[in-house]
């Protein structure tokens, strides 16, 4: 192995000392590793050698693990490793360490922990304070050693080696809060995170956005599949209804799923009904729109007014169509249609007869221009009627006499 230095703290005997309290406070709960080298670098230190080039060999182990069990012994604070490269380390009087409170007993009491930490961190080695951080897992939070270390080695897969015990620290608690403690819960929420992470990066995949999702976009997942109950086969419904959109995202697709789960809809085939009122209101208020002489492309508004209509107060196409007809040439033809609807559904009109008898009693219900009232009458007694295509458009079959409807 590369040289290791051992550097001799001034206060040592030209023996191998071997203190009482390492003896009952630290060995009976270390790793044999870790015995073996603290008293193999004692002995040297003690007899005035500074360097031992083969001292993995003669404690028959590798420099990974050797790095490793002088680590433990800095964690519990009785020596340092002064550098990492060359590998030196100072040996400390384990007497003065205890007066001045130097000493890290619960290192001690987590020797069996401490290794199975040093396997999953491999060469890195962590700091007192990091490693009490750490400790606190397993005091204050209540965590399984082996659930600990879990968090640790899945920390490192996902951000690397360097990765921050601040963050590691910020997923216990996470866990935490979810009642994940032992170790089959944390792999369990590992998993479940995986599958939400995955979940979410498929729906970036199809907008050709190459990146992993972001938090807030987990998070919206978690939501949409957890909180409302959606399945890969309802997200992918909302995410057809976004292939028009210049920049889909998830706030977009959010504001779908949500006013589908306000409105009870989750699963396959009740959304599948709701896409296809969404589509026929959409159709109904383009056409109406048009034959009230408005060109302009229905905006959302429009679209709630004609579902109210339609929907809420089961006000038929054919009427509805019709008093948009009857809008056509005055100043305001969307305000004059609502308040020719609104009349008709306070006076429980629901059908083109009633309402053309209501104008033919030359009682109208409220007051209009009389260039309106004229347009609809003349209106009322045309030949015009809707072609076959655009009443299948809007959901409706009638015959050939439109206006003659009695329903």
């Amino acid at each position: 192995m590369s040289n290791i230095s051992f550097v001799k703290d001034k206060e040592l005997l030209e023996v191998t000392p071997v203190e009482n309290i390492f003896i009952t406070q630290f060995m009976p709960q270390a790793p044999e590793l870790a015995v073996k080298a603290y008293l193999y670098g004692l002995m040297l230190v003690s007899n005035g050698v500074s360097s031992e080039e083969d001292a993995a060999a003669a404690l028959g182990c590798d420099e990974t693990d050797l790095h490793a069990a002088f680590s433990y012994w800095q964690t519990a604070g009785i020596l340092e490793i002064v550098s990492e490269e060359p590998f030196r380390v100072r040996y400390l009087n384990i007497k003065n360490c205890l007066i001045s409170g130097r000493i890290n007993t619960s290192g001690a009491a987590y020797g069996e922990f401490v290794a199975k930490l040093q396997n999953v961190l491999g060469t890195r080695i962590l700091s007192g304070s990091e490693l009490s951080r750490i400790y606190d897992w397993v005091d204050v939070f209540g965590f399984e050693e082996d659930a600990a270390v879990a968090i640790v080695r899945h920390c490192l897969d996902k951000k690397g080696a360097k990765t921050s015990v601040a963050y590691m620290d910020k997923i216990a608690k996470t866990l935490a809060g979810k009642g994940a403690l032992t170790l089959d819960a944390v792999n369990e929420a590992f998993e479940d995170e995986e599958k939400l992470t995955g979940g979410a990066a498929k729906i970036l995949k199809r907008w050709n956005i190459r990146r992993m999702p972001t938090e807030d976009e987990i998070a919206l997942y978690e939501r949409w599949t957890k909180a409302w109950g959606f399945d890969d086969d309802g997200i992918d419904l909302a995410l057809k209804e976004l292939t028009a959109a210049e920049k889909p995202s998830f706030k977009y697709l959010d504001s779908i799923l949500e006013s589908w789960h306000s409105g009870g809809r989750v699963d396959r085939g009740q959304i599948e009904e709701e896409i296809r009122k969404e589509d026929m209101i959409a159709e109904l208020a383009r056409t109406a729109l048009l034959r009230a002489g408005i060109r302009s492309k229905p905006t959302k508004a429009h679209r709630d007014r004609f579902r109210e209509w339609h929907l809420d107060w089961s006000m038929s196409a054919e009427l509805i169509c019709f008093a948009a007809d009857m809008a056509n040439k005055n100043e305001k033809p969307f305000a004059y249609m609502k308040a020719l609807l609104d009349d008709w559904h306070n006076e429980g009109i629901s059908s083109v007869k009633a309402a053309r008898d209501r104008y033919e009693s030359a009682a109208p219900v409220t007051s209009r221009r009389s260039n309106s009232h004229k347009h609809a009458l003349n209106y009322i007694h045309s030949d015009v009627k809707y072609t076959e295509e655009e009443l299948k458009k809007l959901g409706i079959s009638l015959g050939e006499e439109f206006y003659d409807d009695e329903h």
